[in-house]
Protein backbone atom coordinates (compact mmCIF):
# COMPACT_ATOMS: atom_id res chain seq x y z
CA UNK A 1 0.00 0.00 0.00
CA UNK A 2 2.94 2.25 0.79
CA UNK A 3 4.45 2.16 -2.60
CA UNK A 4 1.13 2.98 -4.59
CA UNK A 5 1.00 6.09 -2.04
CA UNK A 6 4.53 6.95 -3.01
CA UNK A 7 4.54 6.22 -6.83
CA UNK A 8 0.63 8.41 -6.58
CA UNK A 9 2.63 11.30 -4.63
CA UNK A 10 6.12 11.81 -5.94
CA UNK A 11 5.17 10.15 -9.23
CA UNK A 12 2.27 11.92 -10.42
CA UNK A 13 1.83 14.92 -8.04
CA UNK A 14 5.10 16.08 -7.55
CA UNK A 15 7.23 15.18 -9.96
CA UNK A 16 4.62 15.43 -13.33
CA UNK A 17 2.56 18.24 -12.18
CA UNK A 18 4.89 20.32 -10.12
CA UNK A 19 8.14 20.29 -12.32
CA UNK A 20 6.50 19.79 -15.56
CA UNK A 21 4.34 23.07 -15.09
CA UNK A 22 7.14 25.03 -13.25
CA UNK A 23 9.77 23.83 -16.53
CA UNK A 24 6.80 25.13 -18.71
CA UNK A 25 5.72 28.01 -16.85
CA UNK A 26 9.06 29.36 -17.02
CA UNK A 27 10.02 28.30 -20.59
CA UNK A 28 6.84 30.66 -21.52
CA UNK A 29 8.01 33.65 -19.90
CA UNK A 30 11.68 33.63 -21.76
CA UNK A 31 13.73 31.86 -18.96
CA UNK A 32 13.92 28.75 -19.42
CA UNK A 33 15.22 26.81 -17.14
CA UNK A 34 16.61 23.07 -17.20
CA UNK A 35 14.48 19.85 -15.36
CA UNK A 36 17.81 19.11 -13.63
CA UNK A 37 17.66 22.55 -11.87
CA UNK A 38 14.06 22.42 -10.86
CA UNK A 39 14.20 18.76 -9.43
CA UNK A 40 17.18 20.22 -7.29
CA UNK A 41 19.03 17.73 -8.65
CA UNK A 42 22.51 19.72 -7.80
CA UNK A 43 24.72 17.81 -5.32
CA UNK A 44 26.49 20.80 -4.43
CA UNK A 45 23.86 23.36 -2.75
CA UNK A 46 21.94 21.47 -0.52
CA UNK A 47 19.31 24.57 0.25
CA UNK A 48 18.62 24.34 -3.51
CA UNK A 49 17.85 20.47 -3.37
CA UNK A 50 15.46 21.59 -0.61
CA UNK A 51 13.87 24.29 -2.18
CA UNK A 52 13.41 23.45 -5.56
CA UNK A 53 11.50 20.18 -3.83
CA UNK A 54 8.92 21.80 -1.27
CA UNK A 55 8.38 24.57 -4.67
CA UNK A 56 7.73 21.36 -6.47
CA UNK A 57 5.22 19.80 -4.16
CA UNK A 58 3.34 22.99 -3.84
CA UNK A 59 2.68 23.32 -6.96
CA UNK A 60 2.56 19.73 -7.68
CA UNK A 61 -0.80 19.85 -5.06
CA UNK A 62 -2.34 23.26 -6.62
CA UNK A 63 -2.37 21.93 -10.12
CA UNK A 64 -3.73 18.85 -8.85
CA UNK A 65 -6.34 20.35 -7.05
CA UNK A 66 -6.96 22.74 -10.15
CA UNK A 67 -7.18 19.74 -12.57
CA UNK A 68 -9.02 17.17 -10.26
CA UNK A 69 -11.84 20.06 -9.71
CA UNK A 70 -12.41 20.93 -13.55
CA UNK A 71 -12.68 17.03 -13.99
CA UNK A 72 -15.27 16.88 -10.90
CA UNK A 73 -17.32 19.80 -12.47
CA UNK A 74 -17.37 17.90 -16.23
CA UNK A 75 -18.38 15.15 -14.76
CA UNK A 76 -21.69 17.15 -12.71
CA UNK A 77 -21.89 19.74 -15.00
Amino acid sequence: MNIIIEIIFRGLIINCFGLYTRFYFFKLTGTPKSKKYLSGDNKSDMFNNVSQHVLNIIIGFIVFAIVSYLIVYLIYS
